[in-house]
């Protein structure tokens, strides 16, 4: 085999959306046990066998995050919960990743401070004329050429750096094969593109606003939208269930009447709660 062959290898077998940050610790258990119990049976049977089977179920953990398949079904069915809690994986942190911390930055307070939102008595919406120049650079972001140039810019990386993988119910984004971020779709990723693109124009304050409040700004303004801002379509909200790697839980999603696309979602227990 080449070195020119080997990391083309390693990259149809490396599966990133089970390792690296988004390594299952549950699921990584289970299989190091699976295979601590596959080691020993083939040392029982010839002993210098152990260390290439060791080896070997190690490296498929380490680069495929799994070594027995239907490890996530396996670790959904059998594990209690008191368990998965003790690896963070309590119901109430499945849905969303943990969040950034946001020091004492008041995203509400500054979308309206900056008029991006109003609260015409009933509820809080876009400002029309702030929602009009979001979808006018959605628009300009639908296209492939148009979305990795735009998302080049925005993490400041080489466009063949980046890829976009769409998993269904989740529209990864990765650097150099390392997923940099998760949105809903598609469509949400593209709203966020834009919502940068036009806050940038909109305020000079946002430049200031922190890294780490970024991201909990630009969904906080995807979840008010009313329409997507891709196809105009009508945004519904409404209650699913949905099945994460060791969790079912439900959701409050809003989709796309037209197009179908998951705009925004959040655990209903928190809503629930709120």
């Amino acid at each position: 085999m080449t070195q020119r062959s080997t990391p083309n290898l390693l990259r149809a077998i490396r599966r990133p959306e089970y390792t690296g940050e988004n390594r299952c610790r549950p699921c990584t258990v289970i299989n190091l046990v699976f295979a601590a119990a596959i080691t020993a049976g083939a040392a029982a049977v010839w002993q210098p066998a152990g260390i290439p089977v060791a080896l070997g179920s190690l490296a498929g953990i380490y680069l495929r995050g799994y070594l027995v398949p239907g490890t996530p079904a396996l670790t959904k069915r059998y594990l209690p919960d008191r368990v998965l809690d003790l690896f963070g994986k309590s119901a109430a942190d499945t849905p969303m990743p943990p969040a950034e911390p946001t020091d004492t930055f008041d995203i509400v307070s500054f979308l309206t401070r900056t008029s991006v939102v109003v609260d015409d008595g009933d509820d809080i919406g876009l400002a029309p004329e702030f929602e009009v120049g979001l979808k006018v650079a959605a628009l300009e972001l639908d296209s492939d050429a148009a979305l990795l140039a735009g998302s080049a810019d925005l993490l400041a990386v080489a466009p063949e750096q980046l890829s976009f993988a769409d998993g269904g119910l989740s529209w990864r984004v990765s650097v150099d094969d390392s997923i940099r971020g998760r949105w809903e779709s598609r469509a949400a990723f593209i709203t966020d593109l834009a919502a940068h693109r036009t806050l940038a124009d909109w305020t000079d304050d946002w430049d200031a606003v922190p890294g780490a409040a970024r991201g909990r700004t630009l969904s906080a303004i995807r979840a008010c939208c009313d329409t997507c801002p891709v196809c105009w379509g009508e945004i519904r909200l409404g209650t699913e269930s949905v099945s994460s790697c060791c969790r079912e839980y439900e959701v409050v999603a809003a989709v796309c009447h037209d197009c179908d696309a998951r705009l925004f979602e959040t655990d209903a227990a928190a809503v629930g709660d709120a």
